[in-house]
């Protein structure tokens, strides 16, 4: 027989779910109260820093509206559990000239793990100065792409003891690598530096500094980088990627890259290498992408590679080429090396 007050108690509880149930869904519509205003802030500095034909388009949907949620703004994306903000990217904007950021803005994001930032001139933070970034303690990727930081901000970078990956491409760093500043970056598995002005020899401290760090790629091309390969890179035994392209680089490619074993991509076109090419390499069964082309090499090809791999370098022989060894141009390479550079400049 039905008990009414049994069936009360069910419909309460019953309602006590609907209720929690609810309230965890109104939870989800919205994000954190603390970082949309946040990010309301990092806007109105945004527009202040902006052109005055750009301050009026400057992240639209980013509003003071109490019940806009932020997790629904352009360029922001949230934790679908906590609807903290995670990633945060500024698109390229018209900023006045020697703009900088502000790092300081950036502290209230606890969970960011995600940063793109385009189009400033520096970085200040006039409380916890270089130590900045350490406040975000959960950012693994940092993309500082086309910007023009100069090598000054390498300190605040430092402090990032949390990122994996560091993106610094197309900025305007120059002169040699401060390598040394970057020590404290421990869990970084990928560094790309390429399409800056860096023009002094590879450090060899990075093999020191990332024998056991730099586990998925690194990208110094688009230099000015001279000098020797240094030996020391083959010691980067995890490293996935490795791309010196574009450069001044001198010398032989090292025997040691017969080390890299886990190494799926190895460029090394558009440089001054000469010598021959290290058999060794051909048994690096990882090995799926090598681009050695334009530089000075001569000799026998390896035959694990396909033609465009070689192209630029008259001197090499063998498949794929069809080009025989005996050849009298591969005795023209190894007597007057000094004739080829003149093509590998007008090449370059």
């Amino acid at each position: 027989m039905f008990n009414p007050t049994k069936g009360k108690v069910y419909m309460g509880q019953n309602l006590i779910w609907v209720m929690i149930l609810l309230g965890q869904i109104h939870g989800c519509e919205s994000c954190i109260q603390k970082e949309r205003l946040a990010l309301f802030e990092l806007k109105k500095y945004m527009i202040s820093i902006a052109t005055e034909e750009e301050s009026n388009s400057v992240l639209p949907t980013w509003t003071n509206d109490t019940k806009s949620d932020c997790c629904r703004w352009e360029e922001v994306k949230c934790n679908r559990s906590s609807r903290r903000v995670t990633e945060i990217a500024f698109g390229y904007m018209n900023l006045k000239e020697s703009s900088l950021l502000n790092l300081s803005l950036l502290h209230p994001f606890e969970e960011v793990r995600s940063l793109e930032i385009t189009g400033f001139s520096g970085l200040f933070d006039d409380v916890e100065g270089y130590k900045s970034l350490r406040r975000l303690r959960n950012l693994e990727i940092l993309d500082f792409t086309s910007n023009n930081f100069n090598n000054s901000i390498f300190p605040f970078l430092n402090a990032a003891t949390s990122l994996t990956k560091l993106f610094l491409l197309a900025n305007n760093m120059d002169g040699h690598v401060p390598i040394k500043e970057l020590r404290d970056l421990t869990n970084l598995e990928v560094l790309d530096m390429s399409w800056n002005g860096f023009n002094d020899s590879i450090p060899i401290q990075v093999e020191c500094y990332y024998t056991t760090i730099l586990q998925l790629g690194k990208d110094l091309s688009q230099n000015e980088f001279s000098g020797e390969i240094p030996v020391e890179l083959g010691g980067l035994l995890e490293l996935h990627a490795l791309n010196l392209s574009h450069n001044y680089l001198s010398g032989v490619i090292p025997r040691s890259f017969s080390g890299l074993k886990a190494v799926e991509s190895l460029d090394l076109s558009f440089n001054r290498l000469h010598g021959e090419i290290p058999p060794q390499l051909s048994a690096l069964s990882s090995l799926g992408v090598f681009k050695v082309s334009y530089n000075n090499l001569s000799g026998v090809i390896p035959e694990a590679f396909d033609a465009n791999s070689y192209v630029g370098n008259p001197f090499l022989c063998g498949k794929p080429t069809n080009k025989s060894c005996k050849s009298n141009n591969i005795q023209e390479a190894d007597n007057e090396p000094g004739s080829t550079w003149l093509m590998l400049s007008s090449a370059r």
